[in-house]
């Protein structure tokens, strides 16, 4: 996302009057009930905090939008932070939404995938590079298989399409999305977790905020992680009043497919927000070391902290 697209964002939402200003990673979906289910119930304003929750025309946005002080805090990815730290943006984690992987790669057995090892000499597709190419490479490479038995294919963002049309025998995918929509049409799916293949497990989606908010907000930043932790905790006592919030919010998402998302997304929501897992952030840091996709390595006090967990 260019800087200046970053400065004009930053111009058009000028004060937000108070406002706590959370950037989703993406637009609205499964992921993202908790958030809605603390803001439909109150849980925010019994907090003494008024939060906004900002949907990014471009998932790589937040990070970029908290860096330059446009938004308060950001939803990304815990692999996406550790990019956006190795290009110094001024970012730091603050907690978690999403507790471990989601992505992997999916085949369908109608395909001739039974396991990973099927997809030598086939054509596996990519939407997001250099990540993608990254993780699909390391896992086919767990498995025995080397670049050139295999072919990586950049598809934008129709995968699944290509997928589910023989054009490519298996796609970069999530575990609570794409092999869900694929059993909805009939197919077989057949998901490999990238944790189970060679890539270190992750937190999928974590909180990030700019240090100089941390410093002078930490009781607003804890009042708001305080209030997504209560509504995490409602979504897992009360999975189908939550969905129905959502869905009350969002009526086009009230659909067969969403709802079998969000059945699955129930159980990985991180209790408590707990981001702190600090074997879990030391191997994703060597992983991208390693496969060149950071530069330099950074304390660990640079990258997260537990200071206002609710």
């Amino acid at each position: 996302m260019p800087w200046v697209f970053v400065l004009l964002w930053v111009a058009s939402l000028g004060s937000a009057g108070g406002e706590f200003r959370i950037v989703l990673d993406f637009y609205p979906n499964p992921n993202h009930v908790p958030l809605y289910v603390a803001q439909e119930l109150g849980f925010f304003r019994d907090q003494g905090v008024e939060v906004e929750l900002v949907v990014p025309s471009d998932p790589s946005a937040p990070a970029k939008l908290v860096a330059a002080k446009a938004g308060e805090m950001g939803l990304t990815p815990q692999i996406n932070l550790f990019l956006a730290k190795d290009e110094g943006l001024p970012l730091i984690a603050v907690g978690a939404l999403i507790d471990g992987a989601l992505g992997g790669l999916l085949g369908l057995r109608e395909h001739g995938v039974e396991k990973l090892a099927d997809l030598k000499g086939k054509r596996i597709g990519y939407s997001l590079e250099p990540l993608e190419p990254v993780l699909w490479r390391t896992m086919l490479a767990s498995v025995g298989l080397r670049p050139g038995e295999y072919e990586l294919v950049y598809t934008g963002m129709s995968t699944l399409p290509a997928l589910l049309s023989g054009a490519v025998a298996a796609i970069g995918a999530f575990r609570n999305y794409e092999p869900l929509a694929a059993e909805l049409q009939g197919f077989t799916p057949v998901f490999f977790p990238q944790e189970d293949y060679g890539v270190p497990n992750t937190y999928e989606l974590v909180f990030v905020v700019h240090p100089e908010l941390l410093g002078k907000r930490p009781a607003e930043v804890r009042a708001v992680l305080r209030a997504i932790a209560l509504g995490v905790e409602y979504v897992r006592a009360h999975p189908e009043e939550s969905f129905a919030l959502f869905t009350g919010v969002f009526p086009e998402l009230a659909d067969e497919l969403n709802r079998r998302s969000f059945a699955v997304t129930v159980p990985l929501y991180a209790v408590g927000l707990r981001h702190d897992e600090q074997g879990r952030w030391e191997e994703m840091q060597a992983f991208l070391l390693a496969t060149g996709m950071i530069a330099r390595a950074l304390p660990l006090r640079e990258l997260y902290t537990t200071a206002v967990l609710p």
